[in-house]
């Protein structure tokens, strides 16, 4: 691999992985649709995109990618076409190249692979076989989960809780996907992966739906908290790098599970550096960018990466449509609040604001620190 030292992230959000580059000595790009003021911060330079046209404005950063050395990718292109990159340039991708990201983010795809490794996951429909089901007069047992094809964080995922409303979903929403509603704690594991092996680095908590952050939804995704102690932490670990391994990823990828009375259902893969970035970096000292270059070149990590703290990732949403009013980045304590606004940006309802971070000695004293800078970005909107 030729040698890489100017990387430009791209995606939704990107934050989290230009300051984690940037940390690792890299000197980084970045183009996303919130031009964060930490992100411009840590990165060299900064390019808006239109979240609205995010995989259309791509294109525009075709001469970007053309003078750095690597490129990764981020959230919300997970059904890109990067086509119109030339092969020099596709070369320089640090991670899955973006047709292995677009087959396994696709959780029909997902579904019928996991059947096949017998790895235990929600049953998983189209709306046009929900249709050919209930004309059976198969029943199903709900509520059942609406989420599309692609795409993550849970914003567009609702639940259908009657056959009514299913079979009205269903023919409305005919590509969306239906699933078998598992009840149980929301949790993720962080992989790093070679083409010859992979290791779990760390099991998380997610924090799915919080109300006290003005989640806009019941599956929108809110953050993190590592470690997430459980009793089948071996078994999702192992199910985790079998699945990646399986899967064929390289660097560091993320699978979502729900940990239940009876063991973790597999719900989806991010076959890339994930938004739990921040509390497996603040919880076990390891760098996460740094890791995955590392990874893409053949190396893991040695296997003494283990949790030394806790940490929380708390994203605060807008409740109502509000102003930020204050310098978030002044009233930041240690780097307690992330993903910073400028001052002035008008926030609508459901968007997100800024996010808490929290690290402690236990999860309840992460948890607090978390929440009081979760107050102090709710305290700056107005």
């Amino acid at each position: 691999m030729h040698e890489i030292h100017r990387i430009l992230a791209v995606g939704y959000s990107v934050r989290h992985i230009v300051c984690s580059g940037s940390r690792a000595g890299y000197e980084m790009y970045a183009a996303d649709a919130f031009g964060d003021i930490d992100t411009k911060r840590c990165a060299k330079r900064y390019f808006p995109l239109d979240p609205l046209q995010l995989q259309t404005e791509i294109k525009n950063l075709k001469d970007e990618i053309d003078r750095v050395d690597g490129l990764i990718i981020g959230s919300g292109l997970e059904n890109a076409d990067f086509g119109f990159l030339k092969e020099a340039d596709r070369r320089k991708i640090l991670g899955n190249a973006p047709d292995k990201t677009k087959e396994v983010s696709n959780k029909a795809w997902l579904s019928s692979r996991l059947d096949d490794l017998g790895i235990p996951h929600p049953l998983t429909y189209t709306g046009r076989e929900i249709a050919e089901r209930i004309e059976r007069t198969e029943h199903f047992r709900y509520p059942v989960v609406a989420k599309p094809a692609y795409g993550g964080g849970g914003t567009a995922n609702f639940l259908c809780r009657t056959e009514r409303e299913l079979i009205r979903w269903a023919a409305q929403l005919p590509d969306f996907l239906y699933q078998e509603y598992i009840r149980g704690k929301h949790a993720s594991i962080s992989t790093i992966s070679t083409k010859r092996a992979a290791m779990s680095v760390c099991l998380n908590e997610q924090l799915i739906g919080v109300d006290s952050l003005s989640a806009p939804g019941l599956f929108v995704y809110c953050g993190n908290i590592s470690p997430f102690v459980t009793k089948f932490s071996d078994g999702t670990c192992e199910i985790a790098e079998e699945l990646t391994s399986e899967l064929g990823l390289i660097g560091s990828n993320g699978v979502d599970f729900v940990i239940t009375d009876d063991g973790p259902f597999v719900i989806e893969v991010n076959a890339r550096l994930q938004g739990s970035l921040d509390t497996v970096e603040r919880s076990t000292g390891l760098n996460m960018v740094d890791a995955h270059m590392k990874a893409v070149r053949g190396e893991l990590p040695e296997r003494g990466v283990a949790a030394k703290r806790y940490a929380v990732k708390a994203i605060v949403f807008a409740k109502h449509e509000g102003v930020v009013m204050e310098n978030l980045d002044l009233v930041s304590n240690k780097e307690g609040i992330v993903d910073i606004p400028e001052k002035g940006r008008i926030v609508k309802p459901g968007e997100p604001i800024a996010t808490g971070i929290g690290i402690g000695n236990s999860r309840e004293e992460a948890v607090a620190e978390a929440m009081s800078n979760v107050e102090r970005i709710k305290a700056g909107v107005r």
